[in-house]
């Protein structure tokens, strides 16, 4: 088992891998271009800061040619999960793609948030995970979860190079230090996805539009629905 502390929850996670699906493995064409950005998430309305934070992350340009992985509903993660021992199954030297998602159903209320691992150089999913997050959190609150969660389970599985993606728009640009952290309660999920983001060699992230982060939102879906967390264990 990986073992690591997430300080804020001073919980313990073990990471839980997933065999790769060798039918799922295709070119990524584009996988880390920018496409066009949508519309702001739920309630809390950003506001353009003068002066760029110390904290500003660069996004990813445009690079590597990669296909989008693609949304397929009907397409399924198998139940077997294989632990990932010592980090055999993570190469130091690769750049790993983190989608999230976070979802709350009445904002606030029932939340939940999912995240992927995936392998930039040949599209196969190396992990992913949901956590029931409770019945009060916004949906901003459970993006930022989605992030956090999904960086500490990167980092312990032995990532070092990473670029994150999601569809929130508003915690991507606060991530990237454009944009203020108005909310108070949002405050501290920030901090700590800055302090995560420090742990890599390299953390970059990008934006992508919500059909393109069909997978992530899928896992955040099942946590909502089933009220449980899948993919590492709190001990």
């Amino acid at each position: 088992k990986v073992e690591t502390k997430l300080a804020k929850q001073n919980a313990m996670y073990a990471v839980k891998g997933t065999e790769s699906d060798n039918n799922y493995k295709s070119a990524m064409r584009d996988m880390l271009s920018t496409p066009p950005i949508a519309g702001l998430d739920d309630n809390d309305s950003p506001s353009s800061s003068s002066t760029p934070s110390d904290d500003t992350i660069s996004v990813i340009q445009a690079q590597t040619e990669v296909e989008p992985i693609p949304a397929n509903e009907s397409w399924e993660l198998s139940n077997e999960q294989a632990e990932l021992k010592n980090s055999q199954s993570i190469s130091a030297d690769r750049t790993y793609i983190l989608r999230f998602d976070g979802g709350s159903r009445g904002n606030p209320g029932i939340a939940g948030s999912g995240m992927v691992l995936y392998d930039s150089e040949d599209g196969s999913e190396v992990w992913s995970g949901c956590q029931y997050l409770g019945d009060n959190l916004t949906n901003n609150e459970a993006e930022y979860a989605g992030l956090i969660t999904g960086l500490q389970c990167a980092r312990s599985l032995g990532v070092e190079n990473i670029v994150a993606q999601g569809d929130s728009k508003l915690i991507l640009q606060q991530v990237e230090g454009k944009w203020q952290v108005k909310a108070a309660h949002l405050r501290q999920y920030y901090d700590e996805a800055i302090s995560l983001s420090k742990e890599f060699a390299s953390f970059q992230t990008c934006h992508i539009e919500r059909a393109r982060n069909a997978r992530a939102d899928e896992l955040a879906n099942e946590a909502m629905d089933t009220k449980e967390n899948r993919g590492f264990d709190i001990q």
